[in-house]
């Protein structure tokens, strides 16, 4: 270390130009009084010097070196070494070069463990390099947080900033390279010693998990500080339903039909982590299904949108009629978990059947002659799926076809789609005579319409002349098993007569 030194010293004082012979040690002579005599005194070595570290600033004193005569040395020449590695530095500030007092500063050093020495100059003399001074640790920048754990945004956090350059700015930014943070600093600029209190703001929209927040000070120093950004909001169940696998009205199951679990559930967190897994209780209505996974899509039913569906399921058989509970849970990625309960079925076994069907006759019309306007009515025992009688129907008025047939021993009335394509499954619909027509008749432009458990045909035009029943009589409708309720049930088969007595149709 002593060579080390020796050298450093060397080549600090040919910058500064002086001529160096002897470096450990050289005598001096001084003028004395008296006789002409005069004293030989020998260079004084360096003292030990006292470092103190403010921020990335070190402030350096030490003891004069003397003469016997007491008298100071005129100036003197610093080195400083890193303690790890033993090192030279360059030396700045108004340490470097020659120092002509006892005390100097160096600014702005790297991070480190440092010591210095000091030696005494006296114009072309040198003496020898004193001892190394107590280790001073320059420490790395810094920046400190809190909260650094963050589950809703946007948050602030707070904190501080050290080791930083005196006289620096400090900018934020998420991530390297990432998005630039508002954030600020007090006082700003930094002041002497490198600290500075923190504010910045982490905002909406910044992605879940690990995140390093950066401060970059305006004079290249830089500091991070890890943070996690983490959701702890529960995922939200807006909606719930069962719903029968045939489609239509929600609500409503068979014992032994198959159905499907549907529910609405999105994860409202900022930020959001996404639902993780939505799954139903069901067991009131299929047994021992605690637990059935629901999978996301769109699903529409029964006029309404839902995010998540259910295999389909199967209804436990026998299964008593009423009112049965079932409940959602739900959790997100992070785990947080949310319970949506008390949403209802209802389980019904009972069929529809035909219940009544009349004719009526137009205003102004012909009595007992079917004419535009004229309507037939059928009356289901409790509402039917429209869309059972026509796929996609909605129950609101539609267009469709009406045939009249001539046939022995009566004449008969079908319902045909708009194409007059496909035969509606209203079953057989007898007048209970046979002089209605001589021909099939088609009635285009007839329309459709279900209020309740109604559905009411209004004759359109027909496509040729008709007859008039020359007396009363009596319709006699047997429905097909095809339409069904709102639970799924076929309807009966059973003939239904029309009510009250025998009368005219039309």
């Amino acid at each position: 270390m002593r060579l080390v030194r020796a050298a450093v010293i060397a080549s600090v004082l040919a910058v500064v130009g002086i001529a160096a012979p002897g470096i450990a040690s050289a005598s001096w002579s001084a003028s004395a009084s008296g006789a002409g005599a005069s004293a030989s005194f020998w260079m004084p070595a360096g003292t030990t010097p006292v470092a103190t570290a403010s921020g990335r600033d070190v402030a350096v004193s030490w003891p004069a070196s003397t003469f016997p005569n007491t008298d100071p040395v005129d100036a003197y020449v610093l080195a400083r070494y890193d303690v790890l590695t033993g090192v030279p530095q360059v030396v700045g500030g108004t340490c470097g070069g020659l120092v002509t007092s006892e005390s100097c500063a160096e600014t702005g050093l790297a991070p480190g463990q440092w010591s210095y020495t000091v030696t005494p100059v006296q114009h072309g003399w040198t003496g020898a390099e004193g001892p190394p001074g107590a280790t001073v640790a320059v420490d790395a920048s810094l920046l400190s947080l809190s909260p650094t754990t963050i589950d809703a945004l946007p948050t602030t956090l707070t904190g501080s900033v050290g080791g930083f350059l005196t006289g620096g700015t400090v900018t934020f930014y998420l991530d390297d390279p990432g998005a630039p943070l508002v954030g600020t600093i007090a006082p700003d600029p930094i002041p002497e010693g490198g600290a500075a209190s923190v504010s910045v703001t982490i905002p909406t929209g910044a992605s879940r998990g690990s995140h390093t927040v950066y401060a970059l000070g305006s004079q290249g120093t830089l500091a991070g500080v890890p943070i996690e950004i983490v959701d702890a909001t529960a995922p939200t169940i807006s909606a719930a339903g069962v719903g029968k696998a045939e489609g239509g009205s929600m609500g409503r199951v068979r014992q032994g039909g198959t159905f499907y679990v549907y529910a609405d559930v999105v994860d409202l967190g900022d930020p959001a982590g996404g639902v993780g897994s939505v799954t139903a209780d069901v067991s009131a209505v299929a047994l021992g299904q605690t637990a059935v996974p629901l999978f996301a899509g769109s699903y529409t039913v029964g006029g309404a949108t839902y995010l998540y569906r259910s295999a389909a399921l199967t209804a436990t058989n026998p299964l008593a009629e009423g009112v049965v509970t079932f409940s959602i849970a739900a959790t997100d990625l992070d785990g947080n978990p949310a319970t949506g309960s008390g949403y209802t079925v209802t389980v019904d076994n009972t069929p529809p059947s035909a219940a009544d069907v009349q004719t009526s006759n137009a205003s102004g019309g012909t009595v007992g002659s079917p004419e535009t306007g004229d309507t037939i009515t059928f009356t289901f025992s409790e509402i039917v799926e429209p869309g059972s009688i026509h796929a996609g129907w909605d129950g609101t008025a539609m267009t469709v076809t009406v045939r009249l047939l001539q046939a022995n021993p009566r004449d008969r009335l079908q319902i045909w789609d708009l194409g007059d394509a496909n035969q509606l499954p209203f079953g057989t619909i007898d007048l209970g005579r046979n002089d209605y027509t001589s021909a099939t008749r088609r009635f285009t432009g007839s329309t459709m319409v279900m209020s309740g458990t109604t559905i009411t045909v209004t004759l359109g035009a027909p496509n040729g002349a008709v007859g008039t029943a020359n007396n009363n009589g009596r319709v006699r409708w047997t429905p097909v098993a095809t339409p069904f309720d709102l639970a799924g049930n076929p309807c009966e088969t059973v003939t239904r007569n029309e009510t009250g007595a025998n009368d005219p149709e039309f």
